[in-house]
């Protein structure tokens, strides 16, 4: 596995790097990026324009560690070890209560998948690369496949809505990982 990662960090600010450190990790969070055909330099720097904002006009807060390109290419925007507005919610549900925290941001890592339609179905090459990211993190965090969420699985949002409507899809994509980082040991 050779995994290529470009370092692009979101300039330190409120809105979508608040530089503050995550309490632990506990899980990796798959999104899609629900804007069809864009690509993960877009949704990088749309991350890095929200420091732009002016409350109380705009006060949009979001931002992912990693975003994963419709080519398979992965941009890394925040640390691992800090904080990132991923799964933020009025609610979370209850496994996400009892096996991350009452503030899921604060002990996982996010990863954005780019899509190319509305239907959100990944590329192979950005699956292809998600498996590899995933399985390096697992690893490097002592983790296993049970640690990989859906934002679906922690609030309830259609996120991503390719495996929140495919659950079989789901299931294989996280089987697939299992075998790729040989089950970490917590």
């Amino acid at each position: 596995m050779n995994i290529t990662i470009t370092e692009q960090l979101l300039t330190k600010n409120k809105y979508s790097r608040p530089c503050t450190l995550l309490k632990a990790v506990k899980g990796i969070v798959i999104h899609w990026v629900a804007n069809p055909g864009s690509t993960a330099q877009g949704n990088r720097n749309y991350f890095e324009s929200l420091k732009d904002q002016v409350p109380p006009n705009d006060n949009r807060f979001a931002s992912a560690h990693y975003i994963i390109g419709l080519q398979g290419e992965i941009i890394q925007c925040v640390p691992d070890k800090e904080v990132c507005y991923h799964v933020g919610a009025d609610t979370y549900t209850n496994e996400a209560l009892r096996r991350l925290s009452s503030y899921p941001n604060n002990s996982t890592i996010g990863i954005e998948l780019c899509h190319p339609a509305a239907n959100g179905k990944f590329t192979v090459e950005t699956l292809k690369s998600c498996r590899e990211l995933v399985s390096a993190l697992l690893y490097t965090y002592g983790l296993t496949k049970d640690d990989i969420w859906r934002h679906y699985d922690v609030t309830k949002k259609v996120c991503p809505k390719y495996f929140v409507d495919h659950t079989d899809e789901w299931d294989a994509f996280r089987a697939s990982i299992e075998v790729l980082s040989n089950g970490g040991k917590k």
